[in-house]
């Protein structure tokens, strides 16, 4: 028998178990079994022996992954380790209030189950934490009953955006379930509830999901109330004890995918604004001032710049001030793609297009940009033969995958970029003009670093903090000497080859201020830089050492503040930040809780 208050958490490990084949449990801290799917779920509500993988879960506060089970660490007290009848499992605690109210496992049984992926996947590891967090939450909002009917719609909120459109059908291909998600992104309403399914697929699809367990295409056509709309459909067979029963369809739209691959192409994709680009000479300010003006429009960019400038920064900064800042902000490099390769990249290919294609084809960097902004970095890459079904992109906002005939509407706004001289290679035949004046709408020219060197302090100043922090280290300032060097170097790589340098220096720079004995030797060339190895300036930079450096005894005092620091960071970072996470924390290191909080008052001091 179910509890009541933790009904909801047994549908939704009956939807993610049914969604990932696994089976999903939970427990209690008093070892009762709260939930249940598969073979658990006759017993729920009893006591779960041989608990010693929950029991080191619940002491460990900490999640545990079983690969080979018998043979694990955790495995090692169990009395039926060599009987055991789980292949692989994920554990892990759940939390309410920043206590442990008991556990989650995600367990396969079979091999099918242990072999579909999910197991040796970082991403799949990753989801079962969320879940476990997920449910913790749930518990913990539940105990207020006025608060239940807005769980549920929370919970069904993110089971929505987590998997999209969600149609189950069982085995005669007959609608049994339509998520929320479903009918607002796709029009699919309840009224299809004991429809067949092909009131929404092609019949060739239906057939070919029929065929196979897991079925999955980057382009189907739907039908709706309203219409048709095309869609990404994956479709997964429900199979228990080799009995089949039913389909699972996921949709998602190609806005959605976009995100999700620009994000996964990108994972350093960062919300850029102008105001993180740094700067203040009047060249660069300028450029700031005249990038910020023209984000708005949806006219095409060409940026121009040497390497190292900081071309896809503005891009970046110009997407995320534009009306398209919600889509998808897609980067290729046309340079570092092969010629060969470069054409399915830019706009996909179809099934069976080439030797060694994805089965049911690609999407390319133009249609996963659709609603977005495309970045062409290295534009001037492109080859010739590539350059005229470019043009046709811009031209007519349309595109063709290889192997296909089909056009495809997209609508995105191209910002190109290059550090090469596109007007000789018009004149060269290696750049059609026609191209070029489609791409050089809204000419953006980014200065080099030796142009505007009033700049060079400036960004290395930021680049220090930013290493200081990275580096846990505190250089807060440069010696004459170094700030001469920096100045004096014509920086070929720009702010590149700036940031490298300031790196190297700040991991060996052994002080609190950069000196001139850290920086790279290939910066201090003697050619230019003569003057900086005179035995009056290192004197002077010995000097301003000797006044800014701290004591030994100064130092020994920094050192030990810096450790305790450390200790009560990584302490408060297990237990948690709020008050009780505190008092643990406190108590773990063997010191008072006033103590503690004046340690973390020193560090936010620093």
């Amino acid at each position: 028998m179910i509890n009541k208050k933790y009904s909801f958490i047994q549908e939704t490990c009956e939807i993610v178990s049914e969604l990932f084949n696994v089976v999903i449990t939970t427990i209690d801290t008093d070892f009762i079994r709260t939930t249940g799917t598969g073979l658990y779920k006759a017993e729920i509500g009893s006591k779960v022996e041989n608990s010693n993988v929950f029991k080191s879960v619940i002491e460990q506060n900490q999640k545990i992954v079983i690969s080979s089970p018998g043979k694990e660490p955790a495995c090692a007290d169990c009395e039926n380790k060599n009987n055991c009848k789980e292949k692989a499992a994920v554990y892990a605690p759940l939390h309410v209030n920043g206590e442990i109210r008991g556990a989650i496992g995600f367990i396969a049984f079979t091999d099918e189950q242990k072999n579909n992926g999910l197991f040796g996947r970082d991403l799949f590891v990753n989801f079962t934490e969320k879940l476990s967090e997920l449910i913790s939450s749930r518990i913990e909002t539940v105990e207020y009953a006025d608060q239940l009917m807005v769980n549920l719609n929370e919970t069904l909120a993110i089971l929505n955006s987590v998997h999209d459109g969600v149609i189950a059908v069982d085995n005669d291909s007959i609608i049994y379930r339509i998520n929320e998600s479903a009918t607002r992104n796709f029009g699919i309403t309840e009224k299809l509830i004991g429809s067949h399914i092909s009131c929404v697929l092609p019949d060739q699809v239906i057939a070919d999901i029929q065929k196979t367990p897991f079925y999955i295409d980057n382009e189907v056509t739907i039908r709706n109330e309203q219409g048709e709309v095309n869609v990404l459909l994956t479709a997964k067979r429900i199979e228990a004890s080799g009995t089949k029963h039913g389909t699972i369809l996921n949709i998602k739209s190609f806005t959605e995918a976009s995100n999700i691959a620009s994000n996964i192409l990108h994972k350093s994709d960062y919300k850029v604004e102008f105001s993180d680009i740094v700067g203040e000479s009047k060249a660069i300010c300028e450029v700031i001032d005249f990038s910020h003006k023209i984000a708005g429009s949806d006219s095409t960019v060409l940026i121009r710049g040497e390497s190292g400038t900081g071309k896809e920064l503005f891009a970046r900064a110009i997407h995320n001030h534009s009306s398209r800042k919600d889509g998808p902000f897609v980067a290729i490099n046309c340079g570092a793609i092969p010629e060969t390769l470069l054409e399915s990249e830019l706009f996909g290919y179809e099934d069976g297009a080439f030797t060694g294609a994805k089965k049911g084809g690609k999407i390319g960097k133009c249609q996963l940009a659709n609603g977005g902004t495309l970045f062409l970095d290295e534009v001037g890459d492109i080859p010739i033969f590539l350059q005229v079904k470019f043009l046709r992109m811009l031209q007519e906002r349309t595109i063709e995958r290889v192997g296909g005939n089909k056009s495809i509407s997209i609508n995105v706004r191209v910002i190109a970029a290059t550090n090469r001289n596109l007007e000789t290679m018009m004149e060269d035949g290696e750049f059609r003009s026609d191209l070029y004046y489609r791409l050089n709408v809204i000419p953006i020219f980014i200065p080099p670093l030796r142009e505007r060197s009033e700049d060079i302090l400036v960004i290395s100043r930021h680049f220090m903090e930013k290493y200081s922090r990275h580096l846990r280290k505190h250089v807060c300032d440069m010696t004459p000497q170094a700030a001469k060097i920096l100045m004096d170097y014509h920086w070929p790589g720009n702010i590149r080859e700036l940031e490298n340098t300031i790196e190297c220096a700040l991991n060996v720079e052994s002080q609190e201020i950069l000196t001139s004995f850290s920086i790279p030797a290939r910066i201090k060339s003697p050619k230019k830089n003569t003057d900086i190895y005179s035995a009056e300036l290192i004197q002077a930079e010995a000097a301003v050492l000797a006044q800014t450096v701290p004591s030994a005894a100064a130092r020994l005092r920094d050192t030990r503040r810096k450790t305790e620091i450390d200790e009560v960071l990584k302490a408060l970072d297990k237990y948690g930040w709020d008050t009780k996470g505190k008092k643990h924390a406190a108590t773990s290191l063997g010191i008072g809780i006033a103590t503690l909080y004046r340690i973390l008052k020193d560090y936010q001091n620093r």
